[in-house]
């Protein structure tokens, strides 16, 4: 199979920051037969290069593409007879989690997985609204709210609660409210957790890292409950089209788990970025898909390249420092070429040391400059205090906000402001189109004549249902309909960050997010 990204020397590199490992176990899988055309099935087999792709193009996407449009997922099933811990079987049709890498994540290829494997099935004790209270209830929730229910959510517009208190609203069959993304804080070093604190009280119940994803690095872990008024009879002759998250892409790679009720999934491929009318202006799209908006550049892997160009200057002055003291033991040990090796030793402390200073200063140039006029007035919802939170990016190179899977404010680092939320979420966010999300569902004609460019993107579609996972990867654009049942439509998902190498041991390009994560959490 051709390698979709091709290894990146990081000397090449501006540089970087980062996160995860826990790991547990992964069923084997077989690929369910589909119904789609040859076209399709070839793409299996070969990537298939964006139209648009050109070495000046802003979209430099490189993934697998949706052959036409309305293409249906296809679905790839468990096999629960299977010995989870086993690395080999007998059978040519299972998936390892290699395969998993080179067959959907390496191609940028999102897909349903029929059934959840082993290392996540304490989640499954999630369903019973009773226990999550037992364990979570006096937890403090922010919770999206919209002022009626045909409004759709991704609006940016919170309220605090109790978690208890938010669970006996969806009992109620309130579909008003909905529990996303929750703000994180960032440690003393500005690094983001990975969960915030109602997450926390549930941990012993999941792995930090699910088998199947691999090296992956996760980015944070969340819990999706709401409810829609689906649970109610509909007027004769109405359908229920659910609750819209709005048209969105997200920056991190998805794992999206269904424990209750179901979701329908309209997406689009990175290829058609420039047709999904984006709040943002696009400044590029990645080989593998990380979109970056003017005045929100990262790296493929989803970094802030002045942190990565400090993190790798800090390593450096490590290796520095090892090698000058090895040194200097060889000149007291009178070795031969001891004297050699220890002015090539100054020579790297001295250019290590330079590095380190340059990308201090670069960062203290962007935090405390105090003629930037980026003062707080306060309001919270004015565009420049939003410009702000989208630009000074220290970890994460997020950019994110609140949406139906994902959310990542910025955080400062220094003595100039106080480390801030990160997964906070914002007005009007760059990642969101502005195309009205009840013009998706049988109103082609305006839609045609408000947004036409979008009818040139090819649209795929998936249902996920309770006991169903989607992987999607980073900055596929997707519509996502909930439809609840009795207790409320519940989920549990995963962000990791994108990968932009070929390798399933080593699939990030810098050792940046795995370093990172080895150190917070190994």
């Amino acid at each position: 199979m051709d390698q979709l990204f091709q290894k990146i020397d990081p000397s090449n590199l501006a540089t970087t920051i980062a996160s995860g490992d826990k790991r547990g176990k992964s069923s084997s899988m077989t690929i369910k037969e589909s119904n789609n055309s040859t076209e399709e099935q070839e793409q299996t087999k070969r990537l298939k290069l964006s139209p648009s792709f050109s070495p000046d193009s802003k979209n430099q996407y490189k993934g697998w593409t949706v052959p036409h449009d309305g293409f249906l997922l296809p679905t790839i099933q468990f096999k629960t007879n299977k010995d989870f811990t086993s690395s080999s079987s007998s059978s040519s049709s299972s998936i390892t989690p290699q395969d998993f890498f080179q067959n959907y994540i390496n191609q940028r290829r999102p897909v349903v997985i029929n059934g959840i494997p082993s290392d996540l099935h304490h989640i499954l004790k999630w369903t019973d609204n009773e226990y999550l209270i037992s364990k979570a209830g006096n937890e403090s929730v922010m919770v999206e709210e919209r002022k009626s229910s045909n409004d759709s959510f991704g609006q940016g517009n919170e309220v605090s609660m109790s978690f208890d208190e938010f669970v006996k609203l969806v009992q109620e069959g309130d579909d008003r409210h909905y529990l996303t993304t929750q703000d994180v804080q960032a440690n003393e070093d500005g690094r983001p957790d990975l969960m915030a604190s109602f997450m926390k009280v549930l941990q012993d119940d999941f792995p930090l890292r699910p088998h199947l994803m691999g090296h992956l690095i996760p980015q944070n872990i969340n819990l999706w409950m709401g409810n829609n008024n689906n649970t109610k009879a509909q007027p004769e002759g109405e359908k229920d089209h659910g609750t819209s998250s709005g048209l969105h892409h997200d920056y991190h790679d998805n794992l999206y788990i269904v424990l209750r009720g179901k979701k329908k999934f309209r997406l689009y491929g990175p290829n058609d970025t420039e047709l999904m009318y984006t709040r943002g202006k696009l400044a590029m799209v990645h080989p593998n898909g990380r979109i970056n908006y003017e005045g929100e550049m990262t790296t493929a892997y989803g970094a802030d390249w002045k942190a990565d160009s400090a993190a790798r200057a800090s390593r450096a002055k490590d290796e520095a420092e090892k090698k000058l003291l090895e040194a200097e033991e060889a000149v007291r040990e009178g070795k031969a070429g001891a004297q050699e090796m220890l002015e090539r030793a100054e020579a790297m402390m001295e250019d290590a040391m330079e590095a380190l200073i340059d990308a201090e200063v670069d960062s203290g140039d962007d935090e405390c400059d105090d003629d930037d006029g980026e003062e707080d007035d306060g309001d919270g919802e004015d565009d420049d205090d939003e410009e702000d939170d989208e630009s000074d990016i220290d970890f994460g190179g997020g950019n994110q906000v609140n949406t139906e899977e994902e959310d990542e404010d910025e955080v400062d680092k220094g003595t100039c402001r106080e480390p801030r939320l990160v997964d906070k979420t914002v007005k009007n966010p760059n990642n969101f189109s502005i195309v009205d999300p009840s013009l998706l569902v049988d109103n082609d004609q305006e839609l045609q004549e408000k947004y036409p460019l979008l009818q040139q993107a090819k649209s795929a579609f998936c249902e996920v249902q309770a006991g169903q996972m989607l992987y999607l990867p980073a900055s596929w654009f997707h519509e996502v309909r909930s439809f609840g049942c009795e207790g409320g439509h519940l989920a549990v998902n995963y962000w990791f960050h994108p990968p932009d190498a070929s390798d399933f041991e080593r699939p990030y390009s810098s050792d940046f997010w795995p370093n990172d994560y080895r150190e917070r959490f190994m």
